[in-house]
């Protein structure tokens, strides 16, 4: 179980939250950084000079879709909805916010849409899981997906039920994106 004194901010208080962000490493700068020179020169260049990201048709399905997802996810596998950003225990830089995490197994959720049928997530999603498994401490992490299909101008979605997967803690990959994060932070 995560102590209390990890959950830095609720991203339901959106300035809070990227505000927080802006003090460690999430998931997602590690991802991109770890994906080469040209993803790592990004990420600090984000870092040292950040810009509000604008929300566009894709992005605003997954804000809606989500939460669908979440209630689905916890009625079928009993992890929870998450808003909270978490810290590492021993690295306060280190941060995660998993869109679900248990209260009674050392388990979190990641969900996605996407535009592309998949049978397994995306390395850049892979990344993601693993960071939130290192910071949180979980051993396994379900990633829920659900297709995105344009009808009539509108975005829904293309299969009935999300389609799911677990994706297992992998140490060679976390140390790796340890690796990533730390140069991040002092070349920041």
């Amino acid at each position: 179980m995560i102590s209390v004194d990890r959950f830095i901010a609720r991203s339901s208080s959106r300035e809070a939250w990227l505000e927080a962000r802006q003090r460690g490493v999430t998931a997602t700068a590690v991802a991109k950084a770890a994906s080469g020179p040209a993803g790592f020169r990004d990420q600090l260049e984000a870092r040292r000079n950040p810009v509000d990201v604008e929300v566009n048709a894709f992005m605003a399905w997954g804000t809606f879709m989500e939460p669908v997802i979440a209630d689905w996810v916890k009625d079928r596998f009993g992890i929870l909805p998450n808003e909270w950003l978490i810290a590492h225990e021993s690295e306060p830089r280190f941060l995660a916010t998993p869109d679900g995490l248990s209260h009674y197994k050392p388990v979190i959720c990641e969900i996605k849409t996407m535009g592309t049928p998949r049978e397994n997530p995306p390395l850049d999603h892979v990344r993601q899981m693993q960071w939130q498994l290192f910071v949180t401490g979980a051993e396994r992490c379900l990633y829920a997906w659900q297709l995105r299909v344009e009808s009539g101008g509108w975005f829904v979605p293309g299969w009935l039920e999300p389609r799911t997967v677990w994706v297992e803690r992998d140490e060679k990959m976390i140390s790796d994106l340890v690796k990533v994060a730390e140069r991040l932070l002092e070349e920041e």
